[in-house]
């Protein structure tokens, strides 16, 4: 399994400099994680405006505690071939800005909503350049992610693709013709994309052009787009539209009575699922698994090219497992902006293991889990739950947990030929309303 902490540099040959990486260490091999000291990731997004993006914008408002959020950019795509300018943008920041105090009880990081004001940008919205690069393409969007990836923080950005990648495709393709070597080196080794569908011909430039950026294309979107068909949960109550009017458009505050959709139907939500920190570890590995979805690489020739992965043999798996637990996320979200005291709403399980996250045992080793560390801030009983998430590591054989619904577990290392992978995820949920889910993912590494 290739991931994020051992992607190789693909072929690029218009520029050596990015051969340069490995020699100079800017493309390491040690985990690519969103931050290696506990800082939060940082986000960029595109989005094109359809009514899907502006459901996700504000599911994204009431998560912008858990980002560093660098860029907001109005784009076109194949579906809004005009785009939306900003000032739909705008006027949910000015929602957001009316229950901003509120949601500060519950979480100190929410961010100024002057200043998520001054990201926002105007992408390409000119049909005719929505499948090109170019000398004439630039606009402020391209310019403003250029300036991000430039900057002196050397966390990796994510830049999310809820439209067309053509702002993105162009600020690369502005990078190779006009900067130094080494501030391409810099961006190249920052940027990580994700984009929802190919909703323009420009990400098949990425994937060809600069093989050296990791690139993301969810197809598993479809399990929350609007049919949202083909999973255990397309008739469930969650996309139902009175459990929306119940959890975020009634009596949860003017940013909540602004979800413009009658019913959850978010294709672009995944982008930033993937990257909330629910313990899962999905941005160390993209063959791991989360919130967001589960990847694999396409094709050798393309090694930093990702795609839909499948659970149990389903493309939506990877994503449809989560999506009660995502729900409840959201109604909680929304309660905490119509809640001016912490005591009024309910908050997440804090799971504290009490061992490393990856451990290497030999064959016929008893493996111990130990979460007894865990603890709930509204004093709520707890459940716990081991299992085994085996599309995500390599053993193809069978493990048993014991005590599996305690807080300590174990498991015999089984007899293998060759090193395997074992991914041990403890989901742990409380019983507040709604009901919050956290996780921790041990990889086990079994030799023989």
């Amino acid at each position: 399994m290739l991931s994020l902490r051992n992607v190789q540099v693909g072929a690029f040959a218009l520029f050596v400099s990015v051969g340069l990486l490995l020699i100079m260490g800017m493309w390491s091999s040690e985990p690519v994680a969103v931050s290696s000291d506990g800082t939060k990731p940082r986000v960029v997004v595109t989005t094109d405006g359809e009514v899907d993006d502006r459901s996700s914008f504000v599911r994204f408002l009431l998560y912008s505690s858990d980002f560093d959020v660098e860029g907001i950019i109005a784009t076109n795509s194949v579906w809004q071939k005009d785009g939306h300018g900003t000032g739909w943008i705008m006027e949910l920041l000015d929602a957001y800005r009316q229950v901003r105090p509120n949601l500060l009880q519950h979480h100190p990081d929410y961010p100024d909503a002057d200043y998520l004001r001054r990201q926002v940008k105007l992408g390409n919205e000119d049909r005719t350049k929505m499948h090109t690069v170019g000398p004439k393409n630039d606009t402020p969007g391209s310019r403003h992610i250029i300036d991000v990836l430039l900057d002196d923080d050397p966390r990796p950005v994510w830049v999310q693709a809820w439209g067309g990648t053509n702002t993105i495709a162009q600020a690369l393709w502005r990078l190779q013709q006009s900067y130094t070597p080494t501030q391409i080196q810099q961006a190249f080794a920052k940027i990580r994309i994700y984009a929802i569908a190919a909703q323009d011909s420009t990400i098949w430039w990425i994937r060809d052009e600069v093989p050296s950026v990791p690139l993301v294309l969810n197809g598993q979107f479809m399990a929350v787009n609007y049919q949202h068909e083909g999973h255990p949960y397309s008739d469930h109550a969650i996309f139902s539209e009175a459990w929306m009017r119940e959890h975020v458009k009634e009596g949860h505050g003017p940013l909540g009575a602004a979800y413009p959709q009658a019913y959850f139907s978010e294709g672009d939500s995944p982008s930033f699922f993937h990257l909330i920190d629910t313990g899962l570890r999905s941005t160390e590995d993209l063959g791991y698994g989360g919130w967001g979805g589960r990847f694999r690489q396409v094709s050798p020739a393309y090694p930093n090219f990702w795609r839909d992965a499948r659970d149990d043999g389903d493309r939506l798996k990877p994503l449809w497992r989560w999506l009660l637990e995502i729900q409840n996320d959201f109604a909680a979200r929304a309660d905490w902006s119509a809640s001016a005291r912490y005591d009024d709403a309910n908050h997440h399980p804090v799971v504290q293991l009490n061992h490393a996250e990856d451990l290497a045992v030999q064959s016929g080793t008893t493996v111990h889990l130990d979460a007894s560390g865990t603890t709930d801030p509204d004093g709520d009983a707890l459940t716990y739950q081991w299992w085994i998430y085996k599309e995500a590591g390599s053993l193809t054989g069978d493990v048993v947990i014991a005590q599996a619904d305690a807080p300590a577990a174990t498991f015999v290392a089984p007899d293998v030929q060759t090193p395997q992978t074992i991914h041990a995820i403890l989901t742990v949920h409380d019983d507040g309303g709604p009901s919050l889910y956290r996780y921790r993912r041990v990889v086990v590494t079994v030799t023989p």
